[in-house]
This record gives C-alpha cells, structure tokens and sequence, in this order.
C-alpha cells in the first residue's frame, strides 16, 4: 500500500522531488519504492523523456484506476467520520434561515444538547450525492431515487405592507387595487405574484416592471420600510405580523403555490440518529408554527 500511495503522488504531482516533499521522505526512498513496485508487477510504470518525468502506458492506467480508488477511500472516510460526528451540516435557503429556522435554534439545542447545527445558507438547489451537506431544505419535487424527503409545508402567499404605507397610500380594499401600487417581487419567484393575481381574481393587474429581490428575506425587510407591497410565504412572516411591523391586506385569501418545502437527506442515511433527529425536530416545530399562523 506504501509503494501504491508513493506512485500515485509521482503520477499525480509529475516530479519525485515534489513527491518526496508531499510525503514527507527522502527522493531516494521514493525511488526505491517506484523500483519495488516496478519489480513486483514486472514492468515499467515511468521513464525519462524529452520533457523530464513520463509515464508509461502502464503507469497511466495504474495511476488513474489509483486516482479514483484512494478518492472513494477518503470519500467514504470523512462519511463514516460524518456519520459519527456530533455535527449535522444543513443546507437552506436565506429566507428559511433567517425568518423561520434561526430564531428556533434554542429550541433545538435544547431538545439536542449533543448536536451541533452547522448552517449553510444558498439560493441554489444542493445534490446531495456530491456536497458535504448531511441535509438540506429545499423546494420542488421529490425525483432523486437516492434521496428521501420528507415534507415539511406547501407553499402559501400572501399580499403584506407596512401601516405606515397603508396609511400614506391606502385604502387597499380589494386585490384589483394592487395596480396602483409598487408589488416587491423576488427573483427567479416573480411568476408568484401573478399566481395569486390570478387566483384571487385579478389577472388584469401587471405586477412586472415592479422592484425586484434575490429572496423573499429582503423583500419583507423592504416592505416593512414602507417601500411597496410584497408577497409573504407563510410561515415567513408571522413575527412581523405579530409585532405589527407588517399587515395583511387580504385576510382570508391566502393561495398556495405549486412548490413544496421538503427535508431531504441520503436515503442511505435516513435512519441515522442525527439526520431522524433533526427532521422530526422541523417536522414538530413546523407544525407548531403552522397551527399559530392558521
């Protein structure tokens, strides 16, 4: 195994000084292991060409079938580390993070004193067969075959403002008023507003050419700053409507949207303890939170 790891960094790093200083031994030792390895399979692995150090037909396919076997050893590696590790790493939208799932964090350091939550925060979907998030929370539907989901909500909006722009540019008594308004849309999501436009009966209002967000995060900052009307998900915005930094203009017409908010993980790694820990803590606080929003 020594000599095999010798080679592959000769192979790889092209030089037998590099890979001397790489792992930490003598020029001379590595060529004493190359020759040993040479002797044992009976050909020649490399050579001195015009340019310096050259593999052999030989040493290629030796040095590839080894690039790919000691990546699989260290991928499985830092996965049995992972899975043994008191650390769950979960990937999520701003959005989630910041309005829904920071502020429960006591709550789960509570019920899991022996768990720590690493957070990474993207727009982006995740493939979890490729990152080193344990979990995530995302959007859309479940078609990965190597991934479980589990779902968490179904999408709900709804037309918010502050008082103070109520006040100033109100009265908003019917959806079909929205036109006179500024709509704060999110981008890629700006197909939302004309969603609920629609259901609501009021297809004749234009919500394109309005301010335009990266996440529904910063266009409820925006409106509560008095800076136009947005479209809340609920459960997103209950704290601001709690705390009357924010109105709802249409109780009663709440419209869901086609996406669907899941956690997802492995399917290999459904069953362990961390991963079952954290989806039945959302799973629980999630439905809390949905009982106090209606």
């Amino acid at each position: 195994m020594t000599a095999l790891r010798t080679f592959e960094a000769v192979a790889r790093l092209k030089s037998f000084k590099l890979a001397s200083s790489e792992l930490n031994v003598t020029p001379s030792a590595v060529s004493h292991q190359i020759r040993q390895l040479e002797e044992e399979l009976g050909c020649r692995l490399s050579r001195r060409g015009r340019s310096g150090f050259e593999l052999t037909s030989q040493g290629r396919k030796l040095a590839e079938t080894l690039k790919r076997s000691f990546r699989r050893i260290g991928e499985t590696v830092e996965q049995l580390r992972d899975e043994n590790s008191s650390r769950i790493v979960l990937q999520v939208y701003s959005t989630f993070a910041v309005r829904w799932l920071l502020p429960r964090m006591e709550s789960f350091e509570a019920a899991h004193p022996d768990l720590e939550i690493r957070l990474i925060t993207s727009q982006a979907d995740v493939n979890l067969s490729e990152s080193t998030s344990d979990a995530c929370v995302m959007i859309g539907a479940p078609i990965r075959r190597e991934v479980d989901y589990t779902l968490l909500f179904s999408s709900r909006v709804y037309p918010v403002c502050s008082p103070e722009y109520l006040e100033k540019n109100g009265p908003i008594l019917k959806p079909n008023d929205l036109r006179d308004h500024t709509l704060l849309q999110v981008y890629p999501s700006q197909n939302d507003w004309t969603v609920w436009l629609n259901t609501v009966g009021a297809p004749s209002v234009d919500p394109s050419g309005n301010a335009r967000f990266d996440s529904y995060d910063h266009a409820l900052n925006m409106a509560v700053r008095g800076m136009g009307v947005a479209l809340a998900i609920d459960p997103f915005a209950d704290e601001d409507l709690a705390a009357g930094r924010l109105v709802e203009l249409f109780p009663g017409q709440r419209v869901f949207l086609p996406g669907k908010w899941f956690f997802a993980s492995l399917a290999t790694r459904r069953n362990e303890p961390k991963v079952t820990a954290l989806r039945q803590w959302l799973l629980d606080e999630m439905a809390a939170s949905r009982a106090l929003s209606g």
